[in-house]
């Protein structure tokens, strides 16, 4: 996994095998091949991803189609992975995230405090998500 400096410990935490500082090192210089990119970054870190795809691999990419010809050359898949709102998989990935309980919630913020919400993701580099709770 690639993240700044500052944020290696807390990925090692929640069992990162390897954690890449991707500001001072070059991923593609450090990883043996892997089956799999999840590509959040898109751009040039999209196109230095492909020199470390197994052959029969994939290029998935949140953000942009993978070069369809250069993903044939390499006889790996590329594809675009875009999410759709579904309730039901949402709920499922809040029963799996409770019952891993390896996120860190750092606080709750009730609905009256979403300015406080809205200021903290504007001004801070949070690490994780800002959860709201609503109250019936």
């Amino acid at each position: 996994m690639t993240v700044s400096a500052s944020n290696k410990d807390f990925v090692s935490d929640l069992g990162a095998d390897q954690v890449i500082d991707h500001r001072s090192e070059k991923f593609e210089d450090l990883v043996e091949t892997v089956d799999l990119v999840f590509d959040l970054i898109g751009g040039e870190t999209q196109e230095r991803s492909f020199s470390v795809i197994k052959p029969g691999g994939a290029l998935i990419s949140t953000l942009q189609e993978p070069d369809k010809g250069r993903a044939a050359d390499r006889n790996i898949r590329g594809r675009r992975y875009t999410a759709q709102p579904n309730g039901a998989q949402l709920r499922e990935i809040a029963n799996l995230i409770d019952q891993a309980r390896k996120g860190r919630r750092r606080k709750h913020l009730s609905a009256r405090e979403v300015a406080e919400a809205q200021a903290a993701l504007k001004d801070k580099h949070l690490r994780g998500k800002v959860v709201l709770k609503i109250l019936r």
